[in-house]
């Protein structure tokens, strides 16, 4: 495996964390290098249903290590309660996670201040999770972040939040509830902080160490390329870069040290929150797949907006991540079409110079194939029409297909 990077290669919500979850096994390492808590990554095991938002899901694995890199927006908080859940189910943390000093922190000033400016926004809302991500990374790029290493001093670290929040009164005139509501979110938010620093540690030696050993790193990003800060359907994004560039700069290493970049595709596509969406289908067909596909954001519950595979994007995350294997998940969920449509440019342009808003995209229409893949473990196993539109995706895209997941469960993926 060497160092294998996972990219989301739609708007995010691909299945990431069960792709993860299979590739994990084999890794000695598993590494976050950008987003925060607005992400929400979902493992099967059994009966049990899992879901995580800043450790990466290796950690379900008892002897694989996760580490969370200088390039996320990180919450002490959030990360606590994940800590609590994972040992709950009878893991062991300690020991086998590590955080990046040079990692950004999200306060609870950050969170008023991203519902304060999305509620504010009325229409034009962006539909951010709220969890404090985009003023987190401002404050980064304007250079006034609190850090992790800054959390050692609590002293300094009260004065600068007492500050801060000055500040925040001035633009913000709060309710005498949500005033209270900052204090005690500030006093957990410090509790959260004693709690975790014991994992702070030297990521960059760590990372390269393995390297230098020869281990298997597995790099996990969070949303997808048509959210990146630069590439993706601006305004309409998260505060990053969620694409494979994004890798060095988010946990310290050279590009030439990744081997492998697998994206990740639904068999169709999805989005949450607002943006233009080509391919959308507010009809019954729309209502199928979020039903059928429990189709709900892992950190928020919105229900997602679905619409048919876009090869249109998906040849434009290629060429922009540089793809070397495929991964295409959620296949069951189109056992009941009669006929299924992809996109395969659309007749105006191409994006980025054309506008997603005005794209009027071109399908090609294949047959369905009317029974079940959930228990497909080889290629062969599918029915002959499934085949038949994986290799239209793949010949579409220019890049072989991977893996196929055809449930949620850990053993519901083909290998190929």
């Amino acid at each position: 495996m060497a160092l294998t990077a996972i990219i989301g290669a739609q708007w995010g919500d691909e299945g990431k964390g069960k792709i993860v979850d299979t590739l994990s096994e084999a890794a000695d390492l598993v590494v976050r290098f950008q987003g925060g808590a607005n992400a929400g990554h979902t493992i099967k095991i059994g009966d049990e249903e899992t879901i995580l938002h800043q450790i990466p899901s290796g950690i379900l694995r008892p002897t694989t290590h996760c580490l969370l890199g200088n390039g996320m927006a990180f919450d002490p908080v959030g990360l606590k309660n994940e800590i609590e859940e994972i040992e709950r189910k009878g893991l062991t943390v300690n020991g086998r996670l590590h955080i990046s000093p040079l990692a950004h922190v999200v306060t609870p000033l950050h969170k008023i201040k991203d519902a304060y400016q999305e509620d504010a926004s009325g229409v034009k809302a962006i539909g951010t999770t709220k969890r404090g991500i985009g003023p987190c990374y401002t404050d980064k790029i304007g250079r006034t972040g609190i850090r992790v290493r800054d959390l050692f001093n609590e002293n300094d670290l009260r004065v600068t939040l007492v500050s801060k929040t000055a500040l925040l009164r001035r633009k913000i005139d709060m309710p005498e509830v949500e005033e209270q509501k900052l204090v005690s979110d500030l006093e957990l938010f410090f509790d959260s902080v004693q709690r975790i620093l014991p994992f702070v540690d030297n990521t960059i030696f760590r990372i390269h160490s393995y390297i230098k050993e020869g281990r298997n790193i597995l790099a996990e990003g969070a949303q997808g390329v048509m959210l990146d800060i630069d590439f993706g359907s601006y305004p309409y994004v998260t505060a990053c870069n969620t694409t494979a560039g994004n890798i060095a700069t988010g946990l310290g290493i050279g590009p030439r040290l990744i081997d492998q970049i697998i994206g990740v595709f639904k068999c169709y596509s999805t989005r949450v929150g607002a943006g233009p969406f080509p391919t959308e289908l507010n009809d019954a067909i729309g209502d199928h797949l979020q039903t059928r596909g429990s189709e709900f954001g892992a950190t928020t519950r919105r229900r997602r907006r679905c619409g048919w595979f876009d090869a249109a994007l998906g040849k434009y995350a290629v060429m922009i991540n540089g793809f070397t294997g495929l991964a295409m998940t959620k296949l069951d969920i189109l056992d009941e079409m009669e006929e299924i449509k992809i996109c395969t440019h659309y007749e105006n342009g191409e994006f980025p110079l054309l506008d997603l808003k005005d794209a009027r995209p071109v399908y090609l229409t294949l047959p369905g194939w009317r029974e079940s893949t959930a228990e497909a473990r080889r290629l062969t196993d599918l029915p002959p029409r499934a085949r038949q539109y994986l290799q239209t995706l793949e010949d579409l895209l220019e890049v072989k297909i991977s893996y196929v997941s055809t449930g949620k469960e850990r053993r519901q993926i083909i290998c190929l």
